[in-house]
């Protein structure tokens, strides 16, 4: 009675979104290097006090 055929992975509807295991490892690299930055900056006036 059930017409329908079984759906595969393939025929998947649901949209597929970015990968969030590269986009948090990004997120996470900014971060390091902003705050990498922002030592660099401030480092010379700490060291002069």
């Amino acid at each position: 009675m059930n017409d329908q055929k079984p759906r595969s992975n393939q025929d998947d509807d649901s949209p597929q979104g970015p990968n969030l295991v590269v986009v948090y490892g990004l997120i996470a690299l900014a971060l390091v290097l902003a705050i990498a930055f922002a030592a660099m900056i401030v480092w010379p006036f700490y060291k002069a006090r």
